[in-house]
């Protein structure tokens, strides 16, 4: 009889694990398709609910961590790559799940990568801001109509932020080909700002970084919903 509770007792862990996994895994991919279709994602995102043990937290509506992870998405109608956030706190009740998906996260801490092609046309015809060394450059034929002359120009790019609102600075200007020094119009033609992409879920920006492959933007937010009529 012994033998046979303890048989009994490990398979009925045996199917609760096999529960748990495959609950766990059926909210993930749910989450992930209504994220896609959410923020124009071409592929679903990688959603992953963390904590030891899934079922405990659907029975009591409340979501330590999820993380999501996608390779793109499209904001304010402007694709961003390395899209990462982390939800935590999650309320999700299950009455809520069974009728009209309602998702709400105490805290959401995300960032993506805006690529530097983005902010060219904020940029003098026939210029562009690529990656050189890890680092952004902006470069091109530079025409100064003031002056009647065109020279290719490379420059630097120093990043400032205030709010959502970037500016960008020329720094370390070269210029070939050019009969005077021109460095001072070209600073002015280069310098510019622009409006950096809504964040998903209306989080706010509380950090951008130059990096090698674009603008890397982090915001944070509270009480945010991921799910159901108020989500972003």
């Amino acid at each position: 009889m012994r033998k046979f509770l303890v048989v009994l007792l490990i398979l009925l862990a045996v199917l609760v694990v096999a529960a748990d996994v495959g609950a766990r895994s059926l909210a993930q991919n749910t989450l992930a398709e209504r994220l896609a279709q959410q923020m124009e994602m071409s592929e679903e995102p990688d959603v992953s609910i963390e904590g030891w043990a899934f079922l405990p937290q659907v029975l009591g509506g409340t979501y330590t961590e999820v993380n999501i992870r996608a390779a793109s998405a499209t904001m304010s109608g402007v694709t961003v790559e390395r899209v990462d956030a982390t939800a935590s706190d999650v309320e999700a009740p299950l009455s809520d799940l069974m009728d009209q998906p309602t998702v709400t996260a105490g805290r959401v801490d995300g960032s993506f990568v805006v690529p530097y092609a983005y902010f060219d046309p904020h940029l003098p015809e026939g210029m562009t801001i690529s990656t050189q060394d890890g680092e952004p450059r902006i470069s091109g034929e530079l025409a100064i109509p003031e002056l009647g002359i065109s020279a290719p120009v490379s420059a630097g790019g120093e990043f400032t932020v205030d709010g959502d609102n970037l500016s960008v600075t020329p720094v370390d200007i070269q210029v070939g080909d050019a009969p005077i020094d021109v460095s001072g119009a070209v600073a002015g033609m280069l310098t510019f700002s622009a409006q950096v992409p809504n964040l998903p879920f209306g989080l706010t920006v509380t950090d951008m970084e130059a990096t090698s492959s674009g603008l890397k933007v982090t915001g944070t937010g509270d009480d945010v919903p991921l799910m159901g009529s108020e989500a972003a």
